[in-house]
């Protein structure tokens, strides 16, 4: 289970997706590859969200996912 200040302070930088590939779509700033996909369902599994750091996000910003995988 994540750590629980971890898991909340996260929650500042949700974003909107539908689904965890949506959330990969929208705010990779690259064509992520199924290896960055399954890190980040890896993450939701095991932490409860994921994120995509600001140097990586579409965003310039970092962005995090709590919802559903697929």
């Amino acid at each position: 289970m994540p750590n629980t200040k971890t898991f909340q302070s996260f929650k500042k930088y949700i974003v909107a997706a539908d689904n965890l590939r949506d959330f990969c779509d929208k705010y990779h700033n690259y064509k992520y590859s199924e290896e960055d996909y399954n890190d980040h369902k890896k993450d939701i599994e095991n932490y409860g969200f994921t994120f995509i750091p600001h140097h990586d996000s579409k965003t310039g910003d970092i962005v995090s996912y709590y919802g559903k995988i697929d």
